[in-house]
């Protein structure tokens, strides 16, 4: 990554986590001001064949997960292990819904947004796995599971190349 790309990158994770930070600890609901509009966007999209199952609730618990995205994957990114990025999803989560309960009284700590901001982190992280993964395969850098049993259980020297055999007559 060059420089420019390296500054652009930087910028656009120190957004992310700013606007993160003042959602996460705003002292009252975020939805709150656009909680009736919503509220009237989902009785619309029921009317138009969205099944009635799909509510405010739903709707809340699926922008959770998105907003955790992008820190499975940053998180990843940075450290270099997509393990580390899920379970720094995971632990900031449950650092701001305690804060949360704690120190904001209009806010609610919910296991349920520790749960979806999980689930967030660990798409992050997938994300990073399998375009790392990608990257390491087109380099040559990842071997197929074979041959790395191959060489742990120490086959290798046994394993003789195979060539068919031709018979003269």
């Amino acid at each position: 990554m060059n420089t420019h790309s390296h500054r652009i990158a930087v910028a656009l994770a120190a957004a992310y986590v700013l606007a993160l930070a003042l959602i996460l600890f705003w002292p009252t609901p975020v939805d709150r001001p656009v909680d009736g509009t919503l509220n009237e966007v989902i009785r619309w999209a029921h009317r138009h064949g969205v099944p009635r199952a799909i509510g405010y609730h739903q709707v809340e618990f699926t922008s959770n997960i998105a907003l955790f995205v992008p820190m499975g994957y940053l998180a990843s990114v940075w450290w270099r292990n997509s393990w580390v990025g899920l379970l720094t999803g995971c632990l900031i989560s449950c650092c701001v819904e305690l804060s949360q309960t704690l120190f904001l009284p209009h806010r609610v700590g919910s296991g349920l947004d520790v749960l979806a901001n999980t689930i967030g982190a660990g798409v992050g992280a997938a994300i990073y796995f399998t375009t790392e993964r990608r990257v390491q395969s087109r380099r040559g850098l990842v071997e197929t599971p074979a041959v790395d049993l191959v060489e742990t259980v120490g086959l290798a020297e046994n394993v003789a190349p195979s060539k068919p055999q031709v018979e003269k007559l």
